[in-house]
């Protein structure tokens, strides 16, 4: 018992690690090895759902995709009715605001991390339920420090590695605008998962 108890504290610390401000140098995005500089470009303020289709998956209650199989939070997940969080797209990180599902992710007891089955599950769970996956890569420290006072939520449950570790966003399009983004990282350990939904358009 000791031994799981030990091996949970140092998980949770190196995900409380997780959306560092550090000056370290990483690769850049893998989807667009030059991801733009933001100093002369105007950023998007929103992702374009425009060129998706529709999804008309009947999903049940937020935050609509549960854990794979084997997979558990491993604090409490943190949810919030109103929040803003910062997705990363090919053209930098933008703000998106609504109801929010944050939380750290771990094996059950008993049962070894596997990244790549995390991974895999998650794409599955989420594609069935029709998203369409709008980025993939790391992002450039630059890029974090230019938006750096309005991430006050960083470090908190179910933060994100954006400069070390792999991220995917995806978006679930819906016809009457509660769109859905989803984006998870995982690391060898563990993983994190960040879920948005907008609110109704016509609200």
């Amino acid at each position: 018992m000791s031994v799981m108890l030990t091996s949970l504290f140092f998980a949770c610390n190196k995900s409380g690690k997780a959306d560092t401000l550090g000056e370290k140098s990483v690769p850049q995005a893998i989807t667009n090895p030059s991801l733009k500089e933001t100093a002369n470009n105007s950023l998007p303020d929103s992702i374009d759902l425009s060129k998706f289709p529709f999804s008309e998956k009947k999903l049940g209650a937020f935050p609509f995709i549960s854990p794979p199989a084997d997979i558990v939070p491993l604090n409490k997940p943190l949810t919030r009715d109103f929040d803003r969080l910062f997705f990363p797209t090919k053209e930098g990180m933008i703000p998106l605001e609504g109801k929010v599902y944050k939380a750290f992710l771990t094996s059950v007891t008993g049962k070894e991390w596997s990244l790549p089955y995390f991974e895999k599950s998650y794409k599955d769970l989420i594609t069935a339920a029709g998203g369409v996956l709008v980025f993939q890569g790391k992002v450039p420290q630059k890029e974090l420090n230019r938006i750096k006072d309005e991430v006050t939520y960083f470090g908190e449950e179910g933060s994100i590695d954006y400069t070390n570790n792999l991220v995917r966003v995806y978006a679930i399009r819906r016809k009457h605008g509660e769109h859905i983004f989803v984006q998870f990282s995982g690391y060898s350990a563990g993983g994190s998962i960040q879920i948005l939904q907008l609110p109704n358009a016509g609200k």
